[in-house]
């Protein structure tokens, strides 16, 4: 049993003693190349037991030609075994379009100072990212794109959309006889607003350029209005004006806006390289219910009234006149002549557009209603509530006159008589179109009936306007 150990003590001493005598592996720490060309880090290496080879790879940030980093993450001062194989990589330059997301415009052009390209950089205006930092690049071009040697690189670069004061307004327009041109502005926030900081605008002639500027000076405290006027415009104009320039000479299609320090429209009247419009001779008054102004221009959002009436400005919001009556100097002109008026009985109706009175106007001689057209009775319910509307303003009538219309005269060209029918002081007329029973076919360009400071070619329009924005009768 002694012998049986001493011989595996024997054994063991003898593996202990050969695997004292076995070398061991030898180990190297990679020296830093830092800076170094490659000539220079493979010199370095050449007394180093290792495989060193040496590839380039793209890298601006490092001068070309020097080193960059071993491969298979290896850094200076890990330790390898003899003979490993390491790659070295040396840097060479190219004109790859960084990612440049998020960075400011310093960033941005810090990062492309490192290609030989030319930039440009332009604001692009945007309230969907903070300003100034990198959005795009321009003409095509995106991150990763190689590009030659002086290559041109546009990047837009954010920027805060201006806040626009919407605050101030073009609240009346007149463009009436001869030289009366006016433009009042008007302060809806609640803060003084320094003029000078604005001007107008003008585009004549439905022209998409600015024809020329009108500079501004002076304020508008809050819930005040300034009244810009021609020169030569009348003196009941001129006695109400804040500022009067030679420059206001507009004739009714020309499109007119308030402009910003940032030159941006604030108001506009008319649509820019819209061509030919028409806004002469009338005057035109901001509905009360808009609040802030537009860049957009919607005539719906003005009421109109008849050209040269001067007597609204001064103060907004103003009152849109709903109802009206006829002019009573007109009863003391005959009817024969335009504008007078006659009056008569009621005796019966015909359909909605046609009736009998007296004297005058009965048999073939029966009148028919100016600036209406009501379905023709046996087509259906409409011409007969149309008729039976008709006969109920005029049988319950208490007074009732007939008008000659200076426009269309009293008779028309198969010698019928036509007017415009007054019952108790509502133009029977008017309230046809008013309810739908009829479309407007009213038209006098002259203007030569005005109610309520109105023309009666408005009136009609406006009627029409309702009805079909209620789809009323025949716009049901």
């Amino acid at each position: 049993m002694i012998k049986k150990l001493i011989t595996i003590a024997t054994i063991l001493l003898s593996i202990s003693i050969l695997l004292a005598c076995t070398p061991k592996e030898s180990t190297i720490l990679l020296p830093n190349l830092t800076g170094m060309t490659e000539d220079q880090a493979l010199d370095m290496l050449a007394s180093y037991k290792l495989i060193v080879s040496a590839q380039d790879v793209i890298n601006n940030d490092i001068p070309e030609g020097r080193f960059v980093s071993y491969g298979s993450d290896l850094v200076a001062n890990d330790e390898v075994a003899e003979y490993t194989t390491i790659i070295l990589y040396f840097s060479i330059h190219a004109n790859i379009l960084p990612n440049l997301s998020g960075k400011t415009q310093a960033e941005v052009l810090y990062e492309l100072d490192k290609l030989d390209v030319v930039v440009e950089i332009q604001a692009y205006q945007t309230s969907e990212f903070p300003a100034g930092i990198f959005l795009n690049y321009g003409n095509g071009l995106s991150s990763g794109d190689v590009l030659e040697n002086g290559a041109e690189v546009l990047v837009f670069i954010t920027e805060g959309v201006p806040v626009v004061n919407r605050g101030l307004l073009i609240s009346k327009y007149l463009e009436g006889a001869l030289y009366n041109r006016a433009i009042e502005l008007y302060n809806s926030t609640d803060e003084t607003i320094d003029l000078s900081t604005y001007h107008l605008s003008v585009y004549s002639d439905g022209a998409d350029q600015v024809s020329y500027l009108i500079e501004l000076t002076g304020t508008i405290n809050p819930n005040e209005t300034y009244m810009i006027a021609y020169s030569n415009s009348d003196s009941s104009i001129l006695d109400q004006a804040d500022f009067t320039t030679s420059q206001l000479l507009f004739n009714g299609n020309d499109t007119i806006t308030i402009v910003d320090s940032n030159n941006k429209i604030v108001d506009i009247i008319g649509t820019i390289g819209w061509g030919l419009f028409y806004l002469n001779d009338r005057t035109l008054v901001r509905n009360s219910s808009v609040l802030e102004a537009s860049d957009t221009f919607d005539i719906g959002e003005w009421d109109e009234y008849r050209a040269d009436y001067d007597e609204i400005f001064g103060s907004h919001p103003v009152v849109y006149p709903t109802t009206f009556t006829f002019d009573s100097s007109f009863l003391n002109t005959p009817f024969s002549e335009p504008g007078g008026m006659v009056l008569v009985t009621y005796v019966s109706i015909y359909d909605g557009d046609t009736a009998y009175f007296t004297p005058g106007f009965l048999g073939e001689d029966r009148l028919r209603f100016i600036g209406i057209d009501t379905t023709e009775m046996g087509s259906g319910t409409l011409a007969t509530q149309a008729r039976d509307y008709v006969a109920s303003l005029l049988s319950s009538a208490t007074t009732i006159y007939i008008q000659h219309d200076p426009a269309s005269g009293n008779v028309d060209t198969y010698d019928r008589s036509l007017g415009l029918v007054w019952a108790d002081g509502v133009l029977v007329n008017y309230m046809i179109v008013l309810r739908g029973y009829s479309q407007n076919n009213y038209q006098d360009s002259s203007n030569a009936l005005i109610f309520n400071h109105i023309t009666l070619s408005t009136w009609m329009t406006n009627a029409e306007k309702y009805a079909k924005a209620n789809q009323l009768g025949v716009w049901a």
